[in-house]
C-alpha cells in the first residue's frame, strides 16, 4: 500500500519534519479521515468496526477535533495490477487456512509421506486459480508436528488477516457518523485522493491515514499510527520533508514513483535511497531513463510513469470535487439513538458512560471555537457595532497547531492592560473580550435552546473564555 520503503527515506533525512505530538495540539482543526484503513484495523482487531469507530470518534471529539470520513470509491484503471496481486494474497491466504484447517484430526494415523501427499493434493486442486503456490517439505513437516490446539490457533491467526470490507461494514457506518452528526463523503474515487486535495485546498488542516500515497497527492500534514487508546500521533510536514530534501513537489513525486507506487510496477533493484540520489542527480524521471544503463526498466513502468505522476497531481476529477459541500462541520447528535444503535457492539460501559456525561459537551467546545474563528465580530466605528460576516474561502490552521519544523515560535499572549483587554480581528481594529464573549454566548444560547432545548450556564461560559484566552 502506498509508496514503497519511503519511510526509510523519511528516517534519515526528514527527522525534523516528523514529530509525534498530543491530539490537543490539534484542537479546532478539521481532520479527514481514511475510512478503510479503520475498518479493517477493527475488523482484525475484534470483528466489530462500530465499536473502533465509536472510540476513535469520542477521542478525536474529546481533543476538540472534527473528524470527516472519507469512504473509497471506484480507484483509476492504472491500479488494477496492485489491486490483482492484493487478491491473489487473500486468495493464497484462504488455500493456506483450507489446508490447515484439512489438518485437524487428519495426521492421526497417517504417515509424514501419507501427509504430505495430502497437502500437496489440495494445492494441485487450486494451482488453476493460485499460481506459483507450494509448500516445501520443511513446511509441511512443520505441520504435520503440530497438535490440534496448535493447529486451530494457526487457522484462527490466518482467518484474521482475511478481511473482506463489504456494503453492510459500509451502510453501518454511515449509519453511526449520522448518529453522531459526523460528516462523510462518499464519491467514486480514491479515498487518500480526496483527502489530500481537500487539504491542500485548505478545507481541512490534515489527513489520518496510514497511505503514504498521500503525501504525493499533496497532504500538507499527515497524521499517522493513530489509535483511539493513546492521546498521541505521529505528524508528517509535506513542507518539512521538501526543504530537508531539497527537492520540489514535482521532484518529491518522481522519487515517489522510482521507490515503487500502486499506479506502475516498481524497477526491479532500485531502493528508495537510489531513487532520491537518482533525482536530486537528474532532476526527472526521463533524463534518468535517458542516461540508465545500471536498471532493467519493465515496460510496465515505461508505459504508465508519466500516468502515475499526473494521478498525483491531479488525484481528483473537477466533476467530483466540485461536486462535493464542503461546508465541514459537527451537527446535532442523536445521542438516545446512538446509545440504541451502539447496544448491539461490543462497546464497554464506560464509553456509553462517556456519551451520556460529555458528548455535548464536546459539541459545545467545537462550536465555540467555530464560533470564535468565524462567526461574526464586532468591530468599533463611530461607537456602533456592526457584524463582519464569515468568509465561505476555506480557512487555514493557525500556525501554533502544525509542525514547527521551520522553528516558528508560538506568539505569547499578550499580557492585560486592563479588565478590558482587546484583542484584534483580521481587520485589526480593537475590540473588546467581553463583546465577543457576549455575541459567540448569545448565538450558541439561540441555536442550541431551539435544536436541543438546553441552556448554556456558568460552566459554558467559563469554557468560552477559555476559548478566547488561547486567542489573546
Amino acid at each position: 500500500m502506498g509508496i514503497k520503503n519511503l519511510k526509510v527515506i523519511l528516517n534519515q533525512n526528514c527527522r525534523n519534519a516528523m514529530n509525534i505530538r498530543k491530539l490537543n495540539v490539534y484542537s479546532g482543526m478539521k481532520v479527514a479521515i481514511d475510512l478503510s484503513i479503520f475498518l479493517y484495523k477493527y475488523l482484525y482487531n475484534n470483528n466489530d468496526h462500530i465499536e473502533g469507530l465509536t472510540r476513535l470518534i469520542l477521542r478525536l471529539l474529546k481533543n476538540q477535533i472534527t473528524p470527516i470520513f472519507v469512504f473509497d470509491g471506484i480507484p483509476p484503471e492504472e491500479k488494477n495490477n496492485t489491486l490483482q496481486e492484493r487478491k491473489e494474497k487473500k486468495e493464497i491466504l484462504n488455500l493456506k487456512k483450507h489446508i490447515v484447517d484439512s489438518c485437524i484430526n487428519n495426521n492421526i494415523n497417517k504417515t509424514f509421506e501419507e501427509f504430505k501427499e495430502h497437502i500437496n493434493t489440495m494445492i494441485d486442486a487450486k494451482s488453476n486459480k493460485i499460481e506459483n503456490f507450494n509448500m516445501d517439505e520443511s513446511e509441511i513437516r512443520e505441520l504435520y508436528n503440530k497438535s490440534n490446539e496448535e493447529l486451530e490457533q494457526e487457522s484462527d491467526k490466518i482467518k484474521r488477516k482475511i478481511i473482506y470490507v463489504n456494503s453492510y461494514h459500509i451502510e453501518s457506518s454511515k449509519e453511526l457518523f449520522d448518529l453522531f452528526g459526523i460528516q462523510y463523503i462518499h464519491e467514486n474515487c480514491e479515498a487518500e485522493a480526496l483527502m489530500s486535495v481537500l487539504c491542500k485546498d485548505g478545507y481541512v488542516q490534515a489527513c489520518l491515514s496510514e497511505d503514504m500515497d498521500t503525501l504525493p497527492c499533496g497532504t500538507s500534514l499527515l497524521l499517522k499510527n493513530f489509535s483511539a487508546d493513546k492521546s498521541t500521533v505521529e505528524e508528517l510536514c509535506l513542507e518539512g520533508i521538501l526543504a530537508s530534501l531539497g527537492l520540489t513537489h514535482d521532484e518529491f513525486i518522481d522519487v515517489c514513483i522510482l521507490c515503487g507506487c500502486d499506479y506502475t510496477q516498481k524497477i526491479n533493484l532500485l531502493g528508495p535511497i537510489n531513487a532520491l540520489k537518482i533525482i536530486k542527480q537528474h532532476k526527472n524521471i526521463e533524463a534518468f531513463l535517458q542516461e540508465n544503463t545500471k536498471y532493467q526498466i519493465p515496460d510496465n513502468f515505461i508505459a504508465n510513469y508519466q500516468r502515475a505522476r499526473f494521478l498525483f497531481n491531479n488525484p481528483v476529477s473537477s466533476d467530483i470535487y466540485n461536486n462535493i459541500n464542503k461546508n465541514f462541520k459537527c451537527n446535532a447528535p442523536n445521542i438516545n439513538g446512538l446509545k440504541d444503535y451502539l447496544k448491539k457492539s461490543l462497546l464497554k460501559d464506560k464509553y456509553f458512560k462517556e456519551i451520556d456525561d460529555n458528548l455535548m459537551n464536546y459539541y459545545l467546545n467545537i462550536e465555540g471555537i467555530y464560533h470564535y474563528d468565524n462567526s461574526t465580530s464586532f468591530i468599533n466605528n463611530n461607537n456602533s457595532e456592526k457584524h463582519v460576516k464569515k468568509s465561505n474561502s476555506p480557512k487555514k490552521s493557525n500556525s501554533k497547531k502544525i509542525t514547527d519544523f521551520f522553528g516558528k515560535t508560538p506568539i505569547k499572549n499578550k499580557s492585560k492592560e486592563s479588565k478590558e483587554s482587546k484583542v484584534k480581528t483580521h481587520t485589526n481594529i480593537p475590540i473588546k473580550e467581553e463583546s465577543i464573549l457576549q455575541a459567540v454566548k448569545e448565538e450558541l444560547n439561540q441555536e442550541y435552546n431551539t435544536k436541543l432545548n438546553i441552556s448554556i450556564e456558568t460552566t459554558k461560559t467559563n469554557q468560552l473564555k477559555q476559548f478566547l484566552n488561547v486567542k489573546l
